[in-house]
């Protein structure tokens, strides 16, 4: 369950990028009249439908879940209250799933819930109990905006990149991750030991770092290597608002062997220019 406000869109950083760009198109949408009814957005996969309801005491609200669709839910006049559960149904009482992609339940662990006013939305995960349309107060008319994402759609829309390097020879790998505006990045060090992984998360989304990668690595300190261990900070990313440091650390083991003891570093303010830190 997440639960948000459209005004603060931009600011939540762990929507995966492709609900939230959802999300925003169907706000922009919203934003002028729209009557009921049934909206597409990309076929089957991710449609949203606008509709007029009226809340309920809670003993006439069914606790429901979906397989197919993760559910995002915006409303546009009056207040709900939504139960939740973060865990799934314990059993299921009435199974629609196939038919319509719902089922509903009362055997649920531990329900929880959220009062959600005017531009309010709330999401809920396949397979994640949650009971809508309870009042609040007394039992009053609701406008919403019901997303519906299809769960292997969305999954198949993760933006996920590894990086080349201009040198073939190089074997490290890395790898970008983007999850809501933020980018994971990844790095595979190879050396004769086992490998060593290292990440960073960096406030960009992850077009901007693919667009940053120049296929190498740029120095911004000599080398230091008397033998038995090499060290030299180098800098992987050039971004708008910093840089992505990689210390590079290679200890020569006395069988002989390398390994790595790197570190992946975020310098805000500061960019690779002339072989050197510099300001932005």
């Amino acid at each position: 369950m997440f639960k948000g406000n459209l005004s603060e869109l931009d600011t939540y950083q762990n929507l995966p990028v492709k609900m939230f760009e959802v999300i925003e198109q169907v706000k922009q949408r919203l934003s002028a009249s729209v009557e009921n009814g049934r909206y597409q957005l990309d076929g089957d996969d991710v449609f949203f439908f606008v509709v007029d309801d009226n809340t309920k005491v809670i003993t006439d609200c069914k606790s429901e879940i979906h397989r197919k669709y993760i559910d995002v839910q915006i409303i546009l006049a009056g207040e709900e209250r939504f139960g939740y559960s973060l865990q799934p149904f314990n059993s299921i009482a009435e199974d629609l799933l196939e038919a319509r992609d719902v089922a509903f339940s009362e055997d649920l662990v531990n329900e929880q819930f959220a009062d959600l006013k005017a531009h309010d939305f709330i999401v809920f995960n396949t397979q994640q109990p949650h009971r809508p349309l309870v009042a609040v107060n007394d039992p009053m008319p609701v406008r919403k905006a019901i997303i519906k994402i299809s769960h292997e759609w969305l999954a198949a829309q993760s933006i996920n990149s590894t990086l080349t390097w201009n040198d073939s020879n190089i074997p490290h790998q890395i790898s970008l991750q983007q999850v809501g505006l933020h980018t994971n990045i990844e790095m595979r060090i190879v050396k004769d030991v086992e490998p060593e992984v290292i990440t960073l998360k960096v406030e960009h989304k992850v077009e901007d770092v693919i667009n940053a990668w120049q296929g190498a690595a740029m120095p911004i300190s000599e080398a230091f290597d008397d033998g038995e261990l090499f060290s030299q900070a180098r800098v992987l990313f050039n971004l708008e608002r910093g840089c992505v440091v990689w210390l590079v650390n290679h200890i020569k083991l006395p069988c002989g062997n390398k390994m790595s003891a790197d570190k992946l570093a975020w310098v805000p303010a500061m960019m690779s220019k002339d072989g050197k830190l510099s300001a932005i």
